[in-house]
């Protein structure tokens, strides 16, 4: 089973472009990402597409997903999950997921693609329709290595649950030293993972967008 997962604008040439070089067949899946805000000429290119894939087999499915784009993170963390739950093991039949990079609002296309790198080893293909010469072409995208320490992940999953806190706090909560919450936080900050600013004698620590990134990865991975 494929799913191919692709901005949608005015225009479905990079949406068929992409089906046609990887093929399209029985229970696989098309997911068209588009803006909130309604668009007859949006409508008319979802309507094609599934015009399309109804003449090839109607047990292609093609979900139309309205996208935020005034909140990049929550926008590029909701793609993320969108990647996870469409790859193996999320389905256990060895689905393969296929990303388009190309096409729709520009917003979701950037998120798209940072969710994309961020998951790199969960997305089987990813390709471009070039807007230059209007050929199709697949893209390696970057595998970023990423070796924390078991505490720092406990620190990011602590932090996901709560958003006023300290590092004292955090030191009680995972059962870790202060010293080594504090030496695991200092690395996250360095990697903008967390920000730590003082707060009286203490020090308060908050999880970015960054954070929530490799929180999300690990997730992905377990």
């Amino acid at each position: 089973m494929k799913t191919y997962i692709s901005p949608i604008g005015f225009e479905t040439t990079h949406v068929i472009s992409l089906i046609v070089a990887h093929g399209i067949e029985k229970g696989d899946r098309i997911i068209l990402l588009r803006p909130i805000a309604s668009d007859s000429r949006a409508d008319r290119a979802v309507d094609d597409i599934m015009d399309l894939t109804a003449k090839v087999d109607r047990t292609i499915t093609v979900d139309v997903v309205p996208i935020d784009h005034r909140n990049f993170g929550a926008m590029m963390l909701s793609l993320m999950d969108m990647i996870a739950s469409a790859a193996p093991p999320a389905v256990p039949a060895g689905g393969k997921v296929i990303v388009n990079l190309s096409g729709g609002p520009r917003e979701i296309l950037i998120a798209l693609t940072a969710a994309s790198m961020a998951l790199s080893e969960l997305v089987y293909k990813t390709a471009n329709f070039s807007d230059i010469d209007r050929e199709l072409r697949e893209i390696e995208l970057p595998h970023i290595a990423r070796t924390l320490d078991k505490t720092a992940w406990q620190i990011l999953r602590d932090l996901a649950g709560h958003e006023h806190t300290t590092l004292v706090e955090v030191a009680t909560r995972t059962g870790a030293s202060e010293s080594t919450v504090s030496r695991q936080s200092a690395k996250l900050a360095r990697l903008r993972a967390v920000e730590i600013v003082p707060a009286g004698r203490s020090k308060r620590i908050t999880l970015t967008l960054s954070g929530r990134v490799l929180l999300k990865i690990c997730e992905c991975e377990a």
